[in-house]
């Protein structure tokens, strides 16, 4: 298969720049969670990828000062399109603006890359890749899926574009680690990658940011073989498997960002959006 990768991000963000984000204090003390502000200094790319014809779109953060490109995280960001009937959709970004990555994507999926970059830089000094993931991507057809065919090989020219935009004469990196995150309904998109990535023995680590939220999903942790598995949810079960983490709605209270009528769809933001970092933590995919 013919792979090719093209970074088309403007110098203003592939060059070292400092990121600011709310996020979730690490220690929770008592019994309400805490908001801090948290700074990092990242680059940021966009990068194009072909394979045999179709276009796919993949966002990176990389920490300032990462030298390793073995090792990546990946993130999947919730679905385009959300609402269950018979309310109408919301349509986050059309699948028809995804070939040239204009319209919702460019103007609201985009911040990803540096919300949850900047979370792993605090912390961990390796790249985090943002698959942009249409509709198209999450039904039976194969060739619409960045990663159904040749997953390894696909994020191996990434990874390979990433090193090269900071040591181009260094031979392509060896992936030997590879840590995945869900937030939301984005568990739909990870679910397909973990199956895809199955053969290859890569991934070491699952988090599942509140999928829980939604009813129609499982209270359980996503597994993926030779993977730790963690949670992180407003949803209550009996007898938690070892990495479920239960974050009740009212610890959320005090917490100032992404404020919601709803409770619920308050804590929901604040997880997805803001505990990233504390995950990240003690992840066990390290440089």
């Amino acid at each position: 298969m013919n792979i090719t990768v093209t970074q088309t991000n403007p110098l203003s963000l592939t060059i070292p720049h400092v990121v600011n984000n709310p996020v979730i204090k690490p220690v929770m003390q008592g019994d309400f969670l805490e908001e801090i502000q948290l700074t990092a200094t990242i680059h940021e790319f966009l990068f194009k990828v072909t394979k045999d014809n179709h276009v796919f779109w993949v966002g990176v953060a990389v920490p300032f000062g990462t030298t390793d490109f073995s090792r990546i995280q990946v993130f999947f960001h919730p679905t385009v399109v959300q609402g269950p009937p018979p309310d109408p959709p919301v349509v986050h970004a059309k699948d028809a603006d995804y070939p040239t990555f204009t319209g919702g994507w460019s103007g609201s999926l985009q911040r990803y890359i540096a919300l949850q970059g900047s979370q792993l830089a605090s912390v961990r000094r390796v790249p985090l890749l943002v698959p942009f993931t249409t509709m198209a991507a999450l039904g039976a057809d194969r060739a619409q899926n960045m990663f159904a065919i040749d997953p390894v090989a696909t994020l191996s020219n990434i990874t390979k574009a990433i090193q090269d935009s900071f040591v181009p004469f260094l031979p392509p990196p060896n992936l030997t680690d590879v840590g995945v995150t869900s937030f939301s309904s984005g568990i739909k998109a990870m679910r397909k990658f973990i199956d895809a990535m199955k053969p290859s023995g890569l991934i070491r680590e699952v988090i599942d940011f509140d999928s829980p939220f939604i009813l129609t999903e499982p209270a359980e942790l996503t597994p993926s073989p030779g993977a730790v598995s963690s949670c992180y949810t407003q949803r209550f079960r009996q007898n938690p498997p070892a990495g479920y983490r239960f974050l009740p709605t009212n610890s959320f209270s005090q917490v100032p960002s992404f404020p919601n009528p709803n409770a619920g769809e308050h804590a929901h933001a604040c997880i997805g959006f803001m505990m990233y970092h504390t995950a990240v933590i003690t992840s066990s995919i390290t440089a």
